[in-house]
């Protein structure tokens, strides 16, 4: 039998918010653990981390690197180096701008010899100092793990990686969570939505790049041209309250209905009939590949690794960025046509069955690190 492995990941901070913490949550928890032993190193304290830490199921370390004008982070750094040489892991991967740089030079000045760090979104944070550091620090690792072939396009365009270093594996998902929902009716009538509404949702925090004004305003138009609708937005972030405001302004506030940050999607996922992803630059949106498990067609953006989702016309919708009225005209469209739903949503889920299993993500990501460490 061949020898465990040690793994350690390191991650700016973890949460339970958003889809790269819950891809590496589903990573740490799933893992094989006869064949793996892991360890865990946030880069900062979260109240969601002190509060699930014990729910990991394997060590953890803290350590404030977050900031390079304060003292710490060069105490903390120190202390990182050490850790390593301590655990001397035969991987060590990375997650987030941070780690993909602070936590690369470290991993390499411990002597490890094999640091993978990940890519998994368009990287609309990255100014230009964090792109030299990035660029910097791409020469120091074994491999780049991008989630979507868009987003390994992008890392070569941009930071100017080998295409040869870059390894393309998708999200995982459970997909006999989200398989057989019963719609949760009690839900709809407790959010205010009438039973006879068909219900749009996008599920997706407050950032700029979400474009949730794009969803308003196409609510807006479809309201125009049909009554029977109430739109449903899931999540939490700063322009939440801009986006309130803004349902008013359009006139669609009475159908609008703003959920909040939720633990257990499924209850929500169960009412959507249509859903929606309006974003400039998704790595591999969790939230499409959930609506695809669960059977809801799908309209979404042509942009980033949403093209790598759904295919226009096959097992979904596609239009181009903040084009309003083609979202409004796709979800009328959708809601009058059942023959075309069923098509999409059959092939939408088998397209998920088959390519983004959490089986077939643990996999790949078990089979690099052995083959990584037996070179």
């Amino acid at each position: 039998m061949s020898r465990r492995l040690k793994i350690v990941f390191m991650i700016d901070s973890l949460d339970g918010n958003g889809g790269t913490e819950n891809q590496l949550l589903k990573m740490l928890i799933g893992i094989n653990r006869s064949q793996f032993d892991v360890h865990l190193v946030c880069f900062r304290h979260t109240p969601w981390f002190v509060k699930n830490a014990h729910k990991i199921g394997c060590p953890s370390t803290v350590l404030e690197i977050n900031s390079l004008r304060n003292w710490h982070t060069y105490r903390d750094y120190c202390a990182l180096v050490r850790l390593l040489r301590k655990l001397r892991p035969d991987v060590v991967h990375t997650f987030f701008p941070m780690a993909n740089i602070v936590g690369v030079f470290a991993a390499r000045l411990a002597g490890v010899k094999n640091v993978i760090s990940s890519r998994r979104d368009f990287g609309e944070w990255m100014n230009s100092r964090y792109l030299i550091a990035t660029r910097a620090a791409n020469l120091a690792v074994s491999r780049i793990v991008a989630n979507s072939e868009m987003v390994k396009t992008l890392t070569v365009e941009k930071e100017k990686a080998a295409p040869s270093k870059i390894e393309v594996f998708y999200n995982g998902i459970d997909i006999d969570l989200f398989s057989s929902l019963k719609p949760d009716i009690s839900l709809k009538k407790s959010l205010g939505i009438p039973a006879a509404d068909k219900v749009i949702g996008i599920i997706a925090n407050f950032r700029p790049m979400k474009h949730h004004h794009i969803f308003l305003k196409a609510a807006a138009e479809a309201l125009s041209k049909r009554s029977d609708l109430s739109f449903l937005l899931i999540g939490i972030g700063p322009l939440k309250d801009e986006m309130i405001a803004l349902a008013k302004t359009l006139g669609v506030g009475h159908k609008t209905h703003f959920a909040g940050h939720q633990t257990d999607i499924r209850p929500y996922l169960s009412i959507i009939d249509v859903g929606v992803n309006c974003s400039e630059g998704e790595g591999l949106s969790n939230a499409v590949m959930e609506y695809m498990c669960s059977r809801i067609p799908c309209v979404v953006s042509e942009a980033g690794g949403n093209i790598n989702l759904v295919t226009n016309n096959k097992n979904g919708y596609t239009f181009a960025l903040d084009d309003h009225s083609a979202l409004a005209a796709s979800i009328l469209e959708l809601l009058d046509n059942e023959s075309t739903r069923k098509r999409f949503t059959e092939s939408a889920f088998q397209f998920v069955k088959e390519r983004m299993s959490l089986e077939a993500m643990l996999s790949s990501y078990e089979t690099l690190y052995r083959s990584m460490a037996d070179a």
